[in-house]
């Protein structure tokens, strides 16, 4: 039995000492208190009426430490984890496994998605995405979600990740729009946003993208209104820059990069080898056997939770800009959204469909909200 795989048995078995002491300085995080958290954790879970999930303690203390130990934090992302997976409220059809023999697995582990390259210096994991060879035609969006967060279960399990977080590279050297339309759709860009801001139990320490092409400005400004201030401070746009982008992943990154990118890891190929071995391991098709076991049931729902996870009509509704903080409207922003050229491109045929991406973040007071006919 791995260490915390059980109740009220955690005791730091392979962790390293230095992410010890990192957790007691950045998270909050006291060996002397650990299992009295993760007790009181456990008690929330299996007294909320609404949920059935894992209660060992492997699995609550990766979301006491994401929320720093505030157990009121702690509980909310519990609760949205599984309300994304099996809740209406949620994506549950982002979260329904395929089958590892499917042709849409072994397609999808050929792409250079998710893919761990290691720790950095200061212990941050590296995770590194590319649109290389993916066809949009032969795995859809829904499907290519389902594989990611298939992967990304067994991939945030490990304890230095918790502690430590990560850092996603995204490669756009190669991309096309048509490999990016879903995003064009702004009830999933706000879905894919706030899963991973509100319901996933992950410290992200920099968001990277690289080589983005001149397209990659409208995505941006789509998505950028579901993000949170604290993700926004953490993006890092390199462009062409590869010393930007060695800076941006931190201490150690030659020695992290494969050789197609100009670093000192071993080729691509190998890592996506590793990955296939990773993603269908039978430790990896036991944690997904667990997660397979949590249940939503609405009707039950406690209601103080009933706010913990927002809807895309929540974020839409026209009181979001009165209530807020707020970004000072840029004139330039809302004419790029509302030019025809704009609306032509991504399919667009009114002004009036631009209104879900720019309302919850153009208006600074009451007064200066923007109005486009």
């Amino acid at each position: 039995m791995a260490s915390g795989e059980g109740e009220n048995v955690y005791n730091y078995e392979g962790v390293d000492p230095k992410d010890k002491k990192k957790a007691q300085k950045e998270l909050h995080e006291n060996p002397d208190q650990v299992r009295a958290h993760i007790a009181s954790l456990r008690r929330w879970v299996t007294s909320a009426p609404h949920l059935t999930c894992p209660t060992d303690d492997a699995f609550l203390l990766r979301f006491l430490r994401t929320a720093k130990f505030d157990q009121s934090r702690a509980q909310q992302l519990v609760d949205n984890f599984c309300t994304v997976r099996k809740s209406p409220r949620g994506s549950p059809e982002w979260f329904e496994p395929l089958p590892l023999d499917s042709p849409i697995i072994e397609e999808a582990l050929k792409l250079p998605m998710n893919i761990f390259l290691g720790y950095n210096d200061d212990g941050e994991g590296i995770i590194y995405s590319s649109m290389d060879n993916y066809d949009p035609d032969r795995i859809n969006f829904n499907d290519l979600a389902r594989f990611a967060y298939m992967n990304a279960d067994t991939m945030m399990k490990p304890e230095k990740i918790q502690i430590n977080g990560c850092r996603f590279i995204m490669n756009l050297k190669n991309a096309n729009k048509k490999q990016t339309q879903a995003w064009e759709n702004p009830r999933t860009a706000f879905k894919m946003m706030r899963n991973w801001q509100d319901a996933f139990p992950i410290r992200t320490k920099a968001l990277v993208y690289w080589h983005e092409p001149a397209f990659f400005e409208l995505m941006f400004r789509i998505i950028m209104p579901f993000m949170k201030e604290k993700l926004r401070k953490r993006l890092h746009r390199c462009g062409t820059d590869f010393s930007k982008l060695k800076k941006a992943i931190g201490p150690g990154a030659e020695r992290l990069l494969p050789p197609e990118m100009g670093g000192q890891n071993r080729p691509m190929e190998e890592l996506l080898a590793e990955r296939y071995k990773m993603f269908k391991s039978a430790e990896a098709q036991a944690e997904r056997a667990k997660l397979a076991t949590i249940t939503v049931d609405e009707s039950k729902r406690l209601p103080t939770t009933k706010d913990y996870l927002k809807t895309y009509d929540d974020s839409a509704d026209p009181s979001m800009g009165i209530a807020g903080t707020f970004t000072k409207l840029d004139p330039n922003f809302c004419d790029f959204f509302t030019s025809s050229a704009t609306r032509s491109c991504i399919g667009w045929h009114s002004p009036v469909m631009c209104r879900p991406y720019i309302r919850p973040v153009l208006v600074e007071h009451p007064a200066d909200r923007a109005h486009i006919s």
